[in-house]
């Protein structure tokens, strides 16, 4: 069985089980049952989540929170940099890949990124590359290394559930509202990998979201004087205008809603679709019963036909 052909029944079994699971939840009905391989991939999963969040957490504290901290992640990327503007470009870019294949997407590191490379354009090249590729190597291993182990974990929650649905319904769309939602990166790429989305469909979306938001902050950092203030407070909210603020707010906001009356939509569907099976399972008993009733209609017919022709023959 070719790799394709794997994952189209592996994504129209898992379909059609979570669009049942789906509807009960909204019912309100159970859909939990007993199941220890369920059960022990759920205690690894929680317990591997708790590891990270712990790790993230720490990071994001540290960075800031210690100013010294922030000088010596400043002092590493200078010390690239100095050895030459392609050398210096290409380390800065391998720790920004590492930095997003762990989960660890920080504006700080475009804006220094764009303070340390020059010209704008080569930084926002080899910032973007390296952040694209890091989600697109994330979105691999989510469809491919960890993918049965999250959904034999996550396929009773109703908000697995829901995205997943969600993005079966409107693909491209929902990866575009995506990249422009702040939730973790982990939620970008290697979740993107469990859902049933093509390779195309997972790449220009992403493509264009690294680009703009890339663009906004090496931009950001390509225009500082001096970062003393940036590695001295560690705040990089003071350079976002007000203006930016109030419309990502909006878009946030429009998101969220379009993403309710997506959801809405798609149970609205499930219903129509068990309704659709349950009148075509009716339909079929019907004509079942009508086949019986012929069928013995026959019968009857011949059994009359008989009586009528034996007393004749005795005659």
């Amino acid at each position: 069985m070719s790799d394709q052909t794997r994952d189209q029944w592996f994504y129209e079994n898992q379909s059609k089980e979570l669009r049942e699971k789906y509807q009960k939840a909204k019912d309100g009905s159970s859909t939990s049952e007993h199941n220890p391989k369920r059960d022990k991939a759920q205690k690894v999963l929680l317990l591997i989540m708790i590891l990270y969040s712990i790790i993230l957490v720490t990071f994001v504290l540290l960075l800031y929170w210690v100013r010294d901290f922030r000088y010596f992640c400043f002092n590493v990327l200078n010390d690239f940099n100095e050895q030459g503007q392609y050398i210096g470009a290409f380390y800065i870019g391998i720790i920004g890949l590492w930095f997003v294949l762990t989960g660890f997407n920080v504006v700080l590191y475009d804006i220094l990124a764009g303070f340390l490379i020059h010209p704008f354009w080569f930084a926002l090249f080899t910032v973007s590359l390296a952040k694209f590729m890091a989600k697109y190597i994330g979105f691999l291993i989510g469809r491919y290394g960890i993918r049965n182990f999250i959904y034999t974990a996550m396929n009773e929650n109703i908000y697995f559930i829901t995205c997943y649905l969600a993005t079966e319904r409107k693909p491209t769309k929902v990866m575009y509202l995506l990249q422009f939602l702040a939730i973790p990166t982990i939620f970008k790429t290697y979740a993107c990998g469990l859902f049933r989305i093509t390779h195309w469909e997972f790449i220009h979306p992403t493509f264009f979201g690294t680009v703009i938001w890339a663009g906004f902050w090496v931009y950001m950092g390509s225009n500082l004087d001096s970062l003393a203030d940036v590695l001295q407070s560690g705040d990089t909210s003071n350079y976002v205008p007000i203006w930016l603020k109030c419309l990502m707010l909006i878009i946030i906001t429009l998101i969220i809603y379009y993403f309710i009356r997506l959801t809405n939509s798609i149970y609205t569907e499930i219903q129509n679709d068990a309704s659709l099976a349950d009148l075509s399972h009716i339909l079929e008993k019907e004509d079942e019963e009508q086949e019986k009733l012929l069928v013995c209609n026959q019968v009857y017919e011949d059994t009359q036909i008989q009586d009528e022709t034996e007393p004749i023959n005795d005659a």
